[in-house]
């Protein structure tokens, strides 16, 4: 994933964030699964999944997008959320 896509909502309440923060640590919380049990396209997918959330969260916080391959620092901040 290497383009970002415009966000219509720039302004999302803070419920809405935290809703996608949930989504992002269901989404990692399958990976890492798939990725215990050597499942590696459901753990591509996963991660795609995941750096959709992240970029809704971080377009909605008007900070810096998410771009790039994703990666385990990407995985664990989603966590942090």
């Amino acid at each position: 994933m290497t383009t970002i896509l415009p966000n219509e909502n720039s302004e999302i309440d803070s419920d809405t964030l935290k809703e996608l923060a949930s989504i992002a640590r269901l989404i990692t919380y399958a990976r890492e699964s798939a990725k215990g049990m050597n499942a590696e396209f459901p753990v591509w997918c996963l991660d795609l999944a995941l750096g959709a959330v992240l970029q809704e969260m971080y377009a909605a916080r008007n900070t810096q997008p998410l771009t790039g391959e994703m990666d385990d620092e990407a995985c664990s901040m989603a966590q942090l959320h």
